[in-house]
């Protein structure tokens, strides 16, 4: 498994984040691992408040983050920062997809009624944000 930061993602505090949080969860959770080798696709994270965007480029077990959107993203989520920080907060249950029980994930079920946070590409793009929802979750 491998997780990268592209040139100049280093000076992207998000993108920093995001990289260490895969490396982490991945390194604490051997388990992800084989949802992480899933993975395919482009997610483009925008924390619009914070004026920042990264991409994470998910090739079968490894992933590239970089700063800004690059290519053509599979998912784009939008929101405000601590909705995006939130993500990683979600409740797993069954099968590794969210809980609708957890108190994070009906927070951000409101978030999305209210428009606070957006998720485009779905419903093409679910299993690939319902993968990294599961290698993210800090449960």
């Amino acid at each position: 498994m491998a997780i990268e930061l592209a040139p100049g993602a280093g000076d992207n505090g998000l993108a920093t984040m995001m990289a260490t949080m895969l490396s982490q969860n991945l390194a604490d959770h051997p388990d992800r691992q084989p949802t992480f080798a899933r993975l395919g696709g482009r997610v483009a994270i925008i924390a619009e408040d914070a004026d920042v965007a990264l991409t994470m480029r998910f090739t079968r077990g490894r992933a590239v983050v970089y700063d800004g959107i690059v290519g053509i993203p599979d998912v784009t989520v939008r929101g405000t920062a601590e909705v995006i920080g939130n993500l990683s907060l979600m409740e797993t249950g069954r099968f590794g997809l969210p809980d609708p029980k957890g108190e994070v994930n009906r927070a951000m079920v409101d978030a999305l009624r209210s428009g606070e946070l957006r998720i485009y590409g779905l419903p093409a793009g679910l299993p690939l944000l319902a993968g990294l929802g599961a290698v993210l979750a800090i449960d």
